[in-house]
């Protein structure tokens, strides 16, 4: 493929202004070898990339992914950088430039994202999907604290923006561009960005469309605006907007898990007796439900109010066993998975499962928790034990047996 002339019924229809060369990479050449170099190493970084979802996700598999992710994200900027910069058009950025792009960014960003919202909820009427719809995002706020988040999600709204504009918008688009015409070029990059992200088989056809109509404004974006930092801004502040908020969260959340069986004894500093800012409810369970729907899961997703709300159930509620129980559960519960304080975790469910012999089914609960702590430490043989006396025990809660049986299950495939 070597650069050929644009179409002359295109040429006639418009006219090449110097505004139209302010984006180095509109001058540059790109030949076939260029397609070929960038997109095998493109899909040659998805294509590992679908193979380790078939892989244990053990902690060195995620951070070799997080690694591979940021090689890929390098390789995205280094190769149109390199091609600008032999082909002499590369200039540097202008800091007034710049900072106008960003400024008009954000009303567009408004914009964008409530145009956005109105198509995705046409598509789920006409796809017959009803609530939130999965995507990079959409799951983040209950995702628990773990430091090597922190690797996911900053290039969300720094590198990766930047590696993906140079890419798609910046060669792909400019190189598809020299040779068709402008919606052409526009649509053609929009479905290889969308392809780009497609995360198999759990991606929704829906969150494939909303990534489209992200290529195609970002593409028209910059082919108004004649510069990459358009779109740049327009997709790091769209990002941020999403992802800002979960940082925000895992900030709050913050919590050191103990680090010893003697720490795990002891609450943690943070987790003082103090109940004076909870809000008291009539009855121990609307207290257990107030922590649940106030700062859990089904509310703000402060992990560790949660967890006072909860210590305050069996406060105020101490013989109201029921609830006492339920609210102990949903302790360990927050340590095992939102903290991932798998120590504290498993003290609490001994607690439980001694405490409370009255109440089996949350016995039973309680092992599940300490069978997937212990795993999480790397003590097979407790976990198996404990998802081993669930099997044995507490068989008649076909959910607690169905739960220990996929706990089993997965320390065989070590």
């Amino acid at each position: 493929m070597t650069e050929i002339d644009i179409p002359h019924v295109e040429q006639s229809s418009e006219i090449v202004t110097k505004n139209e060369n302010r984006s180095s990479f509109r001058q540059i050449p790109w030949t076939l070898t260029h397609g070929c170099i960038a997109l095998g190493v493109l899909i040659l970084f998805r294509a590992v990339f679908l193979l380790f979802r078939f892989m244990d996700r053990s902690v060195s598999m995620y951070v070799i992914m997080g690694l591979l992710w940021i090689l890929m994200f390098c390789w995205m900027i280094v190769f149109p950088v390199w091609v600008a910069r032999s082909q002499k058009t590369l200039r540097k950025p202008v800091v007034t430039r710049v900072l106008k792009e960003f400024g008009l960014a954000i009303p567009i960003v408004v914009c964008f994202i409530i145009v956005e919202g109105l198509i995705v909820s046409a598509l789920q009427k006409v796809n017959g999907e009803v609530g939130e719809v999965s995507s990079a995002f959409s799951k983040l706020p209950g995702a628990p604290h773990d430091i090597r988040l922190y690797f996911l999600l900053v290039p969300m709204f720094t590198l990766g923006p930047v590696a993906e504009e140079l890419f798609f918008r910046g060669f792909l688009y400019n190189a598809l561009r020299q040779r068709l015409s402008f919606w052409a070029a526009i649509i053609l990059q929009a479905l290889v960005f969308t392809l780009v992200h497609y995360r198999c088989p759990w991606t929704h056809f829906v969150e494939l469309m909303t990534v489209f109509i992200a290529g195609v404004v970002l593409a028209r974006v910059y082919a108004w605006r004649k510069t990459l930092w358009s779109p740049i801004a327009l997709h790091a502040l769209k990002n941020f907007v999403f992802v800002g908020p979960v940082i925000v969260l895992m900030i709050l959340n913050n919590h050191t898990p103990a680090k010893t069986w003697q720490e795990a004894e002891r609450p943690p500093d943070w987790l003082k007796s103090d109940f004076s800012r909870i809000e008291r409810m009539a009855t121990g369970e609307e207290q257990r439900l107030y922590a649940i729907n106030t700062w859990g899961s089904q509310g703000l997703r402060l992990w560790k109010k949660e967890l006072r709300c909860f210590e305050a159930v069996c406060h105020w509620f101490p013989d109201d066993r029921e609830a006492c129980s339920r609210a102990r559960i949903g302790i360990a519960h927050v340590y095992q998975v939102y903290l991932r304080d798998f120590r504290r975790a498993i003290v609490e469910s001994d607690r439980i499962v001694s405490k409370f012999k009255d109440r089996p089914e949350d016995c039973a609960e309680a092992l599940i928790i300490r069978g997937w702590s212990y795993y999480e430490l790397g003590d097979h043989e407790k976990s198996r034990a404990s998802f081993q006396e669930v099997v044995e025990s507490y068989a008649s809660y076909e959910w607690a047996r169905e739960a220990a049986l996929i706990g089993l299950k997965e320390l065989d495939g070590e």
